[in-house]
């Protein structure tokens, strides 16, 4: 029989083909309707194939009962845009233009496609199209996710085995090229004459060339001996093997070996291999990584961290770093080495139910941020951290709890002599918290608007454990009588303030001496310094109502009070004529009630301009004054102490300086006060300028506050006024932020007696003279008159700070930074670490931005002494191309005169490299010097080791 040969279009009419007799051994029977879902190789039995445009089925009236492995497992489908050929007689279909074949998972387009049913084998190439003088349609093999761009193309449908020349298939975040490659039944490639990259060109940048690669399952890449080529230039760059893990869209990534950084450090550690070890991807929710450094010098370090995340619940990250550090060689026996940690711990919570856990933990010790960190400025020069741990649940509708744990350090001044921050200070408080909302009892079903029912009573509990390796201190500010104890005294704040201001103008070294090191060997001491200590108060808020119809008036009642596990014990000496001071170990409380009542108050006024578009200026003002009275509960925790021959006596708090209202160094017992404040709102009513706006004015906010504030305490033995505070921020036109604080003190100082040389008084302190290094023109003592009584004007001025920043950029530079393409773990992961450290990363959609600041400080600690502090900050970045990137951080030290820490750097996005440049010409400080770093890395983060860096600073810190 001649086979028959059958033109078609692309949707052509059904025609049925007889086929050759199956084998008389086929005895099973079935529905005549019944489709078989794949042509079956031929064999003698009768049935007749169905052919379409897009498929071919076989229905069969006698078939096998079992299912043979012979049996395509579904429908073969298959179109083409030209025509399409069958021969009946060897079962071959041949497709011409744009042919396509589907087959379950696996798609395969070219210009030419060749189906063989006999041996269930798949062929396809391009054509070479002479007006174009190329070869088009060359074939594309798609199976599930996976693409292969073929030239040639040899696939067998039953043994899932395949041969194919010049592939490019895309590998994660690489790709990988080669001339012949090999497919087995379980997904592996074995490549010759193989490249490996992650540049997308069709001639990429830069490539790693081997003569074997074998891809794992599409899961990690195996290659033999490699070498780097750049620029189709080979290098000598070259391994012996390599490995390169392919992580998937629904994974976090793939584990393996992490390959460490080399280099030479200036800061006397030597050379170095870091940043290496094992990473293992857990699950698409956690992962985990562990790391280890070694350095020639004996320094040595181990790491661990991990990234987690649950949807719609929480997310975070954690590490954990230990390093033992040497800063000389290893022939320096007399310099021991040091031993540095750090914990980071970031907890986000969204927000669900009645609970919240929440935590931002950054603890270290002084040195690990000049020792252990990258080349980063802002965590090199931090001199503090601060971590803290919260949760909170409510229980019902007005019960509230939480607790904490906090840890604030202090790494000290840097000292030249060993390169390190000593001195340092660590404060641990852990505390809880229970509150109860005021809650209205007699109208707990909803009220009926009876005066009564606005009676109100809550609850207020908190207690709170503090540890610290500071020592403890007797505080003797404003006590008027020598004082014995064997801790240490504080109560000179003055002269401390003129100390710190003289060491910093000459940049010096000092340490506390009333610091502990925080050490083993002296935690037993730093445990003995814990105190712990509560409060609690009892809120109660009586009925309220208006006076002359436009006043608020709220009385309120309240007892609170502390509970302490320390208590003060005050002795007179006589042989000494000094008061020996003893710390005792006791649970002890304290009570106070203390009586409230406040008015408030809202008035408007509008003052019209009608001048231009300007109509109009509005003014709000509400004034608020409050009087509090507490009785003098305090014979059960204060202590009337003789503290001189004479026999005179003094009342003391066995409290003082432990914390609390009992423990306040102007504690009195029995106190009032009337406090007062004035908050102001300034607003300009203004036409519109579009005829379109939804109203026909609109307000712009010329001052959002500016307020005044004070109190006046009628029991107190002088100075009853107390400082005035003056507050004032707003935004000038929606751009610049700005915000005023100032604090006066009304009252006079006398200036009439002559000083002694080297002779100082401290104001509203003690009246006896100090001895320190200042000569004062004047007696400088504060006296309790009011300055406009003395002339002096209305008040003398104490602290004024003045802050004025602003920001010039498009207004995509404020938008949060979104991207699609970021539905991996990993890729959401960076995506929230941009979002947070903007500053860390160069953003090359936006083309400039400016950040400018100024800030003043003045600190007048008498009217003849004073400092100012004040410096200007600027910051921003210029894209010069959409390819450069030029970007600057400086500013000027106008008290210092010199220019605060400046770095300029630049950027170069190099398709699939990056390329930046940084250089500090200016440190701010003499004990650091200018340096440079150079680094050129590949962008893929599989490829994150390949990196050219250089980097040059002093030998302080920086590497």
């Amino acid at each position: 029989m001649l086979p028959l040969v059958l033109c078609a279009q692309q949707n052509p009419a059904r025609r049925s083909i007889p086929l050759p007799n199956r084998s008389s051994s086929d005895t099973s029977s079935a529905p005549r309707s019944r489709q078989v879902p794949a042509i079956t190789p031929r064999s003698t039995g009768t049935s007749t194939a169905t052919v379409t445009g897009n498929s071919v089925v076989v229905d069969t009236v006698r078939r096998d009962t079992l299912n043979t492995a012979d049996n395509l497992q579904t429908t073969v489908n298959y179109s083409a845009k030209d025509s399409t050929l069958f021969d009946a007689t060897s079962q071959i279909v041949e497709l011409f233009g744009d042919a396509q074949v589907t087959y379950g998972d696996i798609q395969l387009k070219a210009a030419y496609i060749k189906l063989n049913w006999t041996t269930n084998e798949v062929y396809a190439r391009g054509r070479y199209d002479s007006t174009s003088k190329k070869t088009v349609g060359q074939p594309i093999f798609q199976d599930g996710a996976d693409r292969y761009d073929t030239k040639e193309i040899r696939y067998n449908f039953k043994t899932k085995k395949g041969f194919i020349q010049s592939v490019i298939t895309a590998q994660g975040e690489g790709n990988v090229r080669g001339k012949t490659v090999k497919k087995d039944a379980e997904d592996n490639l074995y490549i010759r004459n193989a490249i490996y990259t992650t540049c997308n060109l069709a001639v990429p940048h830069f490539h790693i060339n081997a003569s074997k690669i074998k891809v794992v399952h599409n899961r990690q890449i195996i290659s033999g001996p490699f070498n780097l080529v750049i620029n189709e230039i080979p290098t000598p760059l070259a391994l012996p093997f390599g490995f390169f893990p392919v992580p998937k869209k629904n994974e976090i990534g793939t584990s393996g070996l992490i390959f460490p950084q080399y280099g030479e450090e200036p800061n006397g550690r030597g050379f170095y291999l870091r940043d290496g070890g094992y990473y293992f991807a857990i699950s698409q929710f956690v992962n985990l990584s562990l790391r280890g450094q070694i350095y020639s010098n004996g320094s040595w370090g181990l790491g661990v961290s991990s990234e987690y995340l649950k949807r719609y619940r929480f997310g975070g990250n954690f590490a954990l770093s230990f390093a033992r550090n040497r800063t000389t060689s290893l022939v320096d026996t007399a310099a021991k080495p040091r031993n540095d940690f750090s914990i980071v711990w970031s907890h986000s919570p969204r927000p669900r139910g009645n609970s919240q856990f929440s935590a931002n933990v950054n603890v270290t010790s002084n040195s690990y941020n000049q020792l252990n960190t990258s080349l980063s400025s802002s965590r090199y020069i931090s001199n503090a951290a601060n971590s803290g741990v919260n949760y909170s649940r409510r229980f019902g509708q007005y019960v509230t709890t939480s607790a904490n744990l906090n840890v604030s350090q202090n790494f000290g001044r840097f000292n030249p002599t060993t390169n390190l921050r000593e001195g340092g200070q660590t404060n641990i408080s852990s505390g809880i918290n229970v509150g109860v909302t005021q809650i209205a009892p007699f109208a707990l079903k909803g009220g009926t608007g009876r005066w009564y029912e606005s009676f109100r009573l809550g609850l207020d509990f908190n207690a709170q454990a503090t540890i610290n390796n500071t020592r403890r201190t007797v505080d003797t500010t404003g006590l008027g009588f020598p004082v014995i104890t064997t801790l240490a005294i504080r109560g000179d704040t003055l002269q401390a303030r003129r100390d710190s201001i003289a060491r910093l103008r000459n940049q010096d070294v000092y340490i506390n001496p009333n610091l502990i090191p925080l050490t083993l060997e002296t935690l037993p001491e730093v445990l003995r310094n814990a105190q712990i200590q509560s409060r609690y108060s009892l809120p109660i808020t009586l009925p309220n109502f208006k006076l002359a119809r436009y006043i608020n008036f709220t009385p309120a009642i309240t007892l609170q009070g502390d509970v302490y596990t320390k208590y003060l014990q005050y002795n007179y000496k006589a042989d000494r004529q000094a008061v020996e001071v003893d710390t005792m170990d006791r649970i002890s409380a304290t009570y106070f009630l203390s009586f409230s009542a406040s008015m408030n108050t809202r008035a408007y006024g509008t003052f019209f301009l009608r001048m231009g578009r300007v109509e109009a200026i509005r003014h709000t003002i509400a004034p608020s004054i409050s009087f509090s009275y507490t009785p003098d509960l305090s014979t059960a925790f204060t202590q009337r102490v003789q503290i001189n021959p004479r026999g005179d006596t003094r009342r003391v708090s066995n409290y003082r300086g432990l914390g609390g209202t009992a423990g306040a160094s102007t504690f009195t017992g029995r106190s009032a006060s009337v406090s007062y404040s004035i908050v102001n709102q300034i607003e300009m009513k203004v036409r519109s300028r579009s005829d379109s706006a939804k109203s026909e004015f609109e307000k712009i906010s010329l001052f959002d506050n500016i307020s005044l504030s004070g109190s006046y305490n009628p029991y107190l033995e002088r100075f009853k006024f107390s400082s005035i505070n003056l507050n004032a921020n707003t935004q000038i036109l929606k751009k610049i932020s700005f915000n005023f604080s100032a604090v006066f003190d009304p009252y006079a100082y006398s200036d009439t007696v002559r000083n002694p040389t080297n002779v100082y008084y401290l104001p509203g302190q003690s009246p006896y003279p100090q001895l320190g290094p200042f000569t004062n023109a004047f007696r400088l003592q504060k006296i309790d008159k009011l300055a406009i009584t003395q002339g002096q004007g209305l008040a003398y001025l104490q602290n004024l700070n003045f802050y004025v920043s602003t920001q010039f950029a498009p207004k995509e530079a404020k938008k949060p930074k979104a991207t699609p393409n970021a539905t991996t773990p990993t890729d959401q992961a960076e995506l929230r670490n941009i979002n947070r450290n903007p500053e860390d990363y160069v953003d090359f959609n936006i083309p400039w931005s400016i950040n400018v600041s100024y800030t003043f400080s003045l600190s007048k600690y008498t009217p003849i002494e004073s400092q100012i502090i004040q410096a200007l900050q600027l910051s921003g970045d210029l894209s010069l191309t959409p390819k450069w990137k030029a970007s600057i951080q400086t500013g000027f030290d106008f008290s210092a005169k010199a220019p605060s820490l400046t770095t300029l750097s630049v950027h170069r996005d190099l398709h699939c490299w990056d390329m930046s440049f940084s250089w500090t010409p200016f440190s701010g400080s003499r004990f650091r010097s200018n340096f440079y770093s150079f680094d050129l890395r590949v962008k893929s983060a599989i490829l994150q080791d390949l990196k050219l860096s250089r980097r040059r600073g002093s030998s302080i810190g920086y590497y």
